[in-house]
């Protein structure tokens, strides 16, 4: 009786990681298949390392330019709320398409974004967009 119970758990256990293994390859497929997973928001470029809050803003060195961006989402109507704060700010943004391959991060990303489209109000877009920012680089960029 007991040998019936551990093959049934064996057998659960491997189809459960070639179910998970078909699901990864999936979306491993989709991300190559999609253009872009994600969009930041950018409010500056400059020549030379830029001193701002790195608490509220992220500073990627690309191409050697240090870009600024004050959020990331996987929707568009998200980078726009975003967007939107900063022009009442009278700071220029624009929205940059990207695509970011890191599995743990867009996870996160996309339940953070569940969030951001319920709130409307700029001071909690603003908190969740630096736990956003700051889960990036935590995650992707290993700070």
């Amino acid at each position: 009786m007991k040998s019936n119970y551990f093959i049934l758990l064996l057998v659960a256990i491997v189809l459960g990681f070639i179910s998970a293994e078909a699901v990864y390859k999936q979306y491993q497929e989709n991300l190559d298949a999609t253009e872009y997973n994600a969009y930041l928001i950018q409010i500056g470029s400059f020549d030379n390392d830029p001193e701002v809050d790195e608490s509220k803003y992220l500073v990627l060195k690309e191409n050697g330019i240090y870009n600024v961006y004050a959020g990331i989402t996987t929707k568009l109507n998200n980078a726009t709320k975003i967007k939107d704060i900063y022009k009442k700010q009278d700071i220029e943004s624009y929205i940059k398409p990207t695509v970011i391959d890191n599995i743990e991060f867009m996870s996160n990303l996309e339940q953070f974004d569940i969030l951001l489209s319920e709130v409307d109000d700029d001071e909690n877009l603003i908190s969740i967009n630096d736990v956003i920012l700051s889960n990036y680089e935590e995650i992707v960029l290993g700070n």
